[in-house]
């Protein structure tokens, strides 16, 4: 049996031989294991950065576009706001305009018609008073040929 002691002791260092040989083949592998994640998560952060950039840009672009837009709207809606505005305000214009004809016309008709008011009421007087001169001189026409 001594020589199966001497079997026993190379039949160990030959499994602790084996069993380091299988921990570093096995520290190996989680190092290769850990280092190909990690490389996953680099490309995996890395497409997902790239797609959200794209996105973003995407999205940005497309805001950019409506405020633009929204802008040119807007601006349609001053310039139209504006010509309808200077449009009211011709308007008022004529208006004012008109209404100082009118006042001026109606200032015209009433010294006309004052004057011929006055005209008439004159010649009213004077119709008046040669009719009563007439009616007198008829008086003592006939006074006087009743006296005859």
């Amino acid at each position: 049996m001594p020589g199966n002691k001497g079997d026993k002791a190379s039949q160990q260092s030959h499994s602790s031989d084996d069993a380091g040989i299988m921990a570093v083949v096995a520290a190996q592998m989680q190092t290769s294991w850990e280092k190909k994640r990690k490389e996953k998560e680099t490309r995996f952060l890395q497409t997902a950065k790239s797609d959200l950039d794209k996105c973003i840009a995407s999205r940005l672009e497309e805001f950019n576009t409506a405020v633009a837009e929204i802008n040119a709207a807007y601006d349609k809606f001053v310039f139209e706001y504006a010509q309808v505005d200077d449009h009211i305000r011709r308007l008022w214009l004529q208006l004012q305009q008109e209404q100082q004809k009118i006042l001026t016309l109606s200032e015209r008709k009433n010294k006309t018609v004052s004057d011929n008011d006055r005209e008439r009421e004159a010649g009213q007087v004077k119709g008046m008073a040669i009719a009563k001169k007439a009616v007198e001189d008829f008086g003592k026409l006939v006074a006087s040929i009743e006296e005859m």
